[in-house]
């Protein structure tokens, strides 16, 4: 079954794509932060809908009802959506969508095709994980790519083995298809994984620009990230068990024996309900 819905089907000239799915592969929705920034930053136009009637299972991932200015009701179903936009002399396509829960292999031959077909050769997969890193440092980004681009791009090497995502697959099944790939993972706080962290999405922008040779706006989230870093410091501020946490985690992340409950509970408080 075709599940593609296409809504323009420009003459793209050595497109390159970004890719992030939300989910299991999206810790602190960095991955898909990232993604939806630069598209709208960057005014970019539908271009095509990948449908996941056959890929979703709704009692999971369940349609939205959504009420439109007027009062009109209709349903938004789980997708996989395709834009485009031109930077400079470089086409780029973004790819963003709800990790779909049937039929990978079908899933990824299909979102393949549909880039293939729009000359994509070259991608971007965006990931983050939930790891005992503090909010206070660099955000590491993980490469999962050829050692040489891992040090053409500075990424810190994977030694990842285990259950995967989305994203993961498609990390694994692209180049079969004729599309390089290079997966890039940011590791976001443990104690703030309920949270969204535009930080990791900077970061992740940032690195994907490299990549791609294509200026995707990441310098745009600089106040969002300055915000972010400004309501997490005023929590801390509140609690010298949760400063004297983030203090030890930067020395000694790996050896901490501390009760994290109440620290977690305690900020993700804060951030959800801000200043009220």
């Amino acid at each position: 079954m075709d599940s593609v819905v296409w809504h323009d089907r420009p003459e793209l000239d050595e497109p390159v794509a970004l890719i992030s799915f939300l989910g299991w592969n999206d810790g602190g929705e960095a991955a898909s932060m990232a993604v939806a920034h630069a598209r709208e930053a960057l005014s970019a136009a539908p271009l095509a809908t990948l449908d996941h009637e056959e890929y979703a299972d709704f009692q999971v991932t369940r349609p939205d009802i959504v009420v439109d200015g007027g009062g009109a009701r209709h349903i938004d179903w789980p997708s996989t959506d395709l834009a485009y936009t031109t930077i400079g002399a470089r086409d780029i396509v973004f790819v963003l969508g709800d990790e779909p829960r049937l039929k990978w292999r079908s899933f990824v031959s299909e979102l393949a095709s549909t880039l293939k077909s729009v000359g994509v050769e070259k991608a971007a997969l965006l990931g983050a994980f939930v790891g005992q890193v503090p909010h206070t440092l660099p955000v590491p980004i993980i490469g999962v790519a050829s050692e040489g681009d891992r040090e053409h791009f500075d990424l810190l090497p994977s030694s990842y083995s285990g259950p995967t995502g989305i994203v993961g697959v498609l990390n694994g099944m692209l180049p079969a298809h004729g599309i390089e790939v290079v997966g890039l993972w940011a590791a976001t706080p443990h104690y703030l994984a309920g949270n969204e962290n535009p930080k990791a999405a900077q970061a992740l922008l940032t690195k994907a620009e490299m990549v791609l040779d294509v200026d995707l706006g990441a310098h745009k989230l600089l106040p969002e990230v300055d915000d972010w870093v400004e309501r997490v410091s005023d929590a801390m501020e509140g609690s010298d068990e949760l400063r004297g946490y983030v203090e030890n985690l930067e020395a000694t992340a790996p050896d901490l024996d501390v009760d994290e409950g109440d620290l977690v509970d305690e900020i993700e408080r804060f951030l959800r309900d801000g200043d009220s």
